[in-house]
């Protein structure tokens, strides 16, 4: 499992806690104490994610046994049957976990490398997370767990197993990624990656966009693969007495409705808060992506190895609010400040906001 530093369990000492009459008054209190307190601290269950909160909130727990959560059984098994042996049980708990094959939920007493044993067959506990951002300020953020209570059954070889017992590390690594890696937060990431290091290492990663180590740690992280950055201009035969043009081609989504990109040919564009930057456009091109217009616009950079462009483009940042924002707020929740400057003005539609501090998501001391 994850390296969670668990704090003293109440059944593991709930023996040596209750007076002695009560002990021999009543044989199984200590035995019926124990099982209500092992239904509570189980991994994953209220208790345990209460007495153990800071420790999940760790980003090196996020490894990938943990993010992906799903092995498959390696033997057919039958509704009886209270072994269940798969390839890894790494990222399971030692005991009293909680795994689903196919519809049948299953609890555990032991455990080895390649099985679970002391099975629980039929058992019943939390499947999912159902977490939605509702556009209603009457319902915003809305969570609720998903319960279930199944049966016993017969399950066949390669079905797969999903471990039940990382669930709200799983939800948390959804909102890390919302948080701390935008465009990410839709992508599924290649099951080797150590997605602990890779937050770490996050603004690293979005400061260095465009060059040939963000574009091949974008490939591992994406594929799981080494990559290779070619640039063809270095390979490219230059004639000793001829000009070549020379293009720089950047990506932009239209933010006014009127507007109309095909007419900024020939035409020089500037950067909104830096009349320093500028560069000449030579094309624009019109493209679609996921029912979503585009336009991919061609910037002359100017002839052989000169290089007519001024300053440097970069993306503006942008974010969504979690939830209404009047003129007397001063706080503005966000879903993320990743790439917003310490201070600054941000403009929402028609509005301009200034802002003079920030966290993580939210902005502060606003002036609508």
């Amino acid at each position: 499992m994850s390296q969670i530093d668990k704090r003293i369990k109440v059944n593991t000492i709930i023996e040596n806690q209750l007076p002695e009459f009560i002990s021999a008054d009543f044989p199984n209190a200590v035995e019926f104490f124990k099982q209500y307190y092992i239904s509570q601290e189980f991994q994953g269950g209220a208790t345990d994610l209460v007495s153990n909160f800071d420790q999940y909130l760790k980003v090196d727990n996020l490894v990938p046994e943990v993010v992906v959560g799903v092995t498959s059984i390696t033997t057919d098994i039958e509704s009886d049957d209270t072994s269940i042996n798969v390839p890894s049980t790494k990222g399971f708990p030692s005991e009293y976990g909680l795994l689903k094959i196919d519809d049948e939920i299953i609890s555990y007493t032991g455990i080895t490398s390649t099985s679970f044993t002391g099975c629980l067959r039929g058992f019943s506990g939390v499947t999912g997370y159902n977490v939605g951002v509702s556009s209603s300020l009457l319902d915003v953020n809305n969570e609720s767990l998903k319960f279930e209570e199944t049966t016993a059954t017969s399950h066949t070889n390669g079905s797969s197993v999903k471990n039940l017992s990382v669930l709200f590390l799983q939800e948390f690594y959804k909102k890390l990624k919302k948080t701390f890696l935008p465009g990410f937060e839709d992508s599924t990431l290649s099951t080797d990656l150590d997605v602990g290091n890779f937050v770490k290492f996050a603004r690293s990663f979005y400061q260095s966009k465009g060059i040939e180590e963000s574009i091949r740690v974008l490939f591992k992280v994406l594929y799981g693969v080494e990559s290779k950055v070619l640039d063809l201009e270095n390979n490219l035969i230059k004639p000793s007495d001829a000009e070549y043009i020379r293009r720089e081609i950047i990506i932009a989504d239209l933010i006014t409705e009127d507007a109309e990109p095909q007419n900024l040919v020939g035409q020089t564009i500037y950067k909104n808060n830096d009349l320093g930057t500028n560069a000449s456009v030579s094309e624009v091109e019109i493209f679609s992506r996921d029912g979503k217009n585009y336009y991919r616009i061609a910037l002359f950079v100017g002839y052989s190895d000169r290089d007519l462009i001024q300053g440097i483009f970069t993306v503006n940042p942008n974010t969504k609010v979690l939830s209404g924002v009047s003129t007397t707020d001063t706080i503005i929740s966000v879903d993320s400040t990743v790439g917003f400057g310490n201070t600054g003005i941000l403009v929402s539609g028609s509005n301009t906001i200034n802002y003079e501090s920030k966290s993580i998501n939210q902005f502060l001391v606003v002036q609508v």
